[in-house]
């Protein structure tokens, strides 16, 4: 009986010992990759105001609708890179006339919705927001860039 007890203690020890070397080993591991240089980490890291619940990104259109030339891809660079949401296409607008620049929501049941407008300094009940689902429907928002296009050039610098 002796003997018996005294193999079942080796073997328990053993299991102990195996146990705390391999939670050891992955405690090391994950210092190891903590402790990488975060310097290019930094520097692409994007907002995420704008990941849904099923870690999907908005997906943007945007519409030239000032005229001047460059400032759709301006806008389009600058909503993806900064803030990381997806812009499904960059083109002109059905005329180049708009005074100010109009939001057609086009997927309402995306919640990051209130999001880009807040960061537009629109909110959902102003004229210049409009909702339309017989649009694309691969895009969530549409954004018709006009005239005051400057005041949303320089989002959050």
């Amino acid at each position: 009986m002796k003997y018996f007890l005294d193999s079942i203690i080796i073997i328990l020890s053993f299991i102990i010992i195996v146990f705390g070397w391999s939670l050891s080993k992955n405690f090391l591991a994950q210092n190891i990759t903590m402790s990488a240089p975060s310097s290019n980490i930094e520097s692409i890291q994007k907002i995420k105001l704008f990941e849904n619940y099923d870690n999907q990104t908005l997906k943007v259109a945007i519409l030239n609708g000032c005229g001047v030339s460059g400032v759709g891809n301006q806008f389009s660079d600058l909503l993806n890179s900064k803030y990381g949401l997806v812009i499904v296409r960059t083109e002109n607008a059905d005329h180049f006339d708009y005074e100010t620049t109009k939001v057609l929501i086009i997927n309402d049941s995306n919640p990051n919705i209130e999001n880009l407008l807040t960061l537009l300094g629109m909110n959902i009940n102003d004229e210049n927001v409009k909702f339309n689902s017989s649009y694309n429907p691969e895009e969530d928002i549409q954004i018709i860039i006009g005239k005051d296009y400057s005041d949303f050039l320089n989002l959050n610098s």
